[in-house]
């Protein structure tokens, strides 16, 4: 399946919440492909009330080969700065953007649902019930979630930590929407 618009989701991560890991779950190697715009994406940004914010962000994402398997290069158009990634499916129109960490090893994830037949798509962030969903999935699952006031973590078995994220990413709950993104012209 193919999902241009998909890639403008990387241009609002910085103000959308995620999950952290030190670990690599999902192999920067191996995702979904993708034909991301040419002319990159704009997204309207959303704080935590609904409310829309002044400025729109904007960025290109840049397809690489390695290896016959394809990732991801976000460049933010204001601060040059590079940010890899893969897509992976999680269910329906929900998939998992993970995303390198740029000085350590580990991944940062979030959420993405894709809408008006894979046009545009919606970034999520966490929600008012996020840590109490994701206290009982990490059980559930065998790994240690923890949140505080500036991130969300999980450690464990790498198996465990894949599977409770494809199950926190599959289903809307404890999530809210924090960008709105669509293709430039």
């Amino acid at each position: 399946m193919t999902v241009p618009r998909r890639l403008a989701l990387l241009s609002a991560l910085a103000l959308a919440g995620c999950v952290s890991t030190d670990d690599e779950p999902f192999s920067l190697d191996d995702g979904d492909a993708v034909s991301p715009a040419a002319n990159g994406y704009v997204c309207d940004s959303y704080d935590a009330d609904g409310k829309k914010a002044a400025s729109a962000h904007q960025g290109r994402v840049i397809p690489l080969r390695r290896n016959n398997k394809t990732q991801y290069v976000f460049v933010d158009d204001k601060t040059s700065s590079a940010s890899p990634f893969t897509l992976h499916k999680a269910g329906g129109n929900l998939t998992i953007v993970s995303v390198a960490h740029s000085d350590a090893p580990g991944e940062d994830f979030y959420v993405t649902e894709f809408t008006e037949g894979d046009k545009d798509f919606k970034l999520y962030a966490e929600g008012d019930d996020f840590e109490a969903r994701a206290q009982k999935l990490a059980r559930r699952h065998g790994v240690t979630f923890v949140h505080n006031q500036f991130s969300n973590g999980v450690s464990g078995p790498l198996d465990g930590q894949k599977a409770f994220m494809v199950d926190m990413a599959s289903d809307l709950k404890g999530w809210r929407m924090s960008a709105d993104c669509r293709a430039k012209p």
